[in-house]
């Protein structure tokens, strides 16, 4: 059994009240969680399990007791990078979880142009031999290849 990972796109957009970001992420965050339930039942799986549970606790626990204002002793900052980190988990291959480079409001799992770039080219072949490569066509889609199984694909 694997992790079941996220989709590329967005989780909150047009916002960086930190008010509105921590119960997005957190909701995003509880999602990934129950479509993984299996899997994060099994006992080699328990610390991520109560880890991400802990992340959640935590971003609730930043909220007063009618769940519409930050507490004035929460640290809002740390609580929106523990979720940012913890959302990461569920990450595709050669993605991250963050604001999208054009637009600082959006935030989403996103594809890391950067590690793809330093991959280096190939087919799906190459990467049966064991590095991970990309191939472009001449439209300039962009395939991720590992273990001869396409990783990611960008159109």
């Amino acid at each position: 059994m694997t992790l079941k990972l996220a989709i590329i796109g967005s989780v909150s957009q047009a916002t960086l009240r930190e008010e509105d970001l921590i119960p997005s992420f957190t909701t995003e965050l509880e999602y990934q969680i129950g479509r993984n339930g299996a899997f994060l039942a099994l006992p080699e799986n328990f610390p991520l399990r109560d880890r991400l549970a802990s992340v959640i606790g935590e971003a609730q626990d930043a909220f007063n007791e009618d769940a519409t204002e930050l507490r004035e002793d929460a640290d809002a900052g740390d609580i929106i990078n523990s979720l940012c980190d913890a959302l990461d988990t569920f990450s595709p291959p050669y993605c991250s979880f963050g604001a999208h480079l054009g637009d600082g409001a959006d935030f989403g799992f996103w594809p890391s142009m950067d590690a793809i770039e330093e991959l280096p080219h190939g087919t799906s072949e190459d990467s049966e031999q064991g590095e991970d490569c990309k191939e472009v066509n001449d439209h300039g889609n962009v395939t991720v290849w590992s273990g001869g199984k396409a990783v990611l694909e960008l159109v």
